[in-house]
């Protein structure tokens, strides 16, 4: 009886431990990277940008919608959009933030799970949170 118990409890450890060290999986691309001009617009189901992300130090997903005001350094403006494994640990009372500051604005979003640095995943949050900065900067 002992045996069995062993070898049951030495296999749920053994699952455990390979659960474990299973890497999380984001979608890594830039749309300002030559070719990559699509990953403004990923969908959950495409697996053309899903990587593993490096062991314990990529912690989350993230997504930045990056709005470039080149106009101050006289050149064109653009936007872009960056997905990639993040290292930081996800704080799910603040999975997204605003930045700002001299020649551009940035906002960003850290999420859980394979994949979820998609387009239709993280555009809500995206929404939200410009909403709440808008609403607070014109009407507070």
């Amino acid at each position: 009886m002992n045996c069995k118990i062993s070898f049951v409890v030495i296999s749920l450890l053994f699952y455990l431990r390979l659960h474990a060290v299973s890497c999380l999986k984001c979608h890594v691309c830039s749309s300002g990277n030559p070719g990559q001009e699509d990953c403004m617009n990923v969908n959950p189901s495409d697996t053309k940008y899903l990587q593993e992300c490096n062991g314990p130090t990529n912690a989350s997903c993230r997504i930045q919608e990056q709005w470039i005001e080149f106009e101050v350094l006289r050149q064109k403006s653009e936007k872009r959009t960056i997905r990639q494994c993040a290292s930081n640990a996800y704080d799910p009372s603040r999975p997204c933030y605003y930045r700002a500051g001299f020649g551009g604005k940035t906002n960003v979003c850290n999420c859980l799970g394979d994949g979820c640095n998609s387009a239709s995943q993280t555009a809500a949050a995206l929404f939200v949170t410009i909403g709440a900065f808008l609403f607070y900067k014109f009407l507070v």
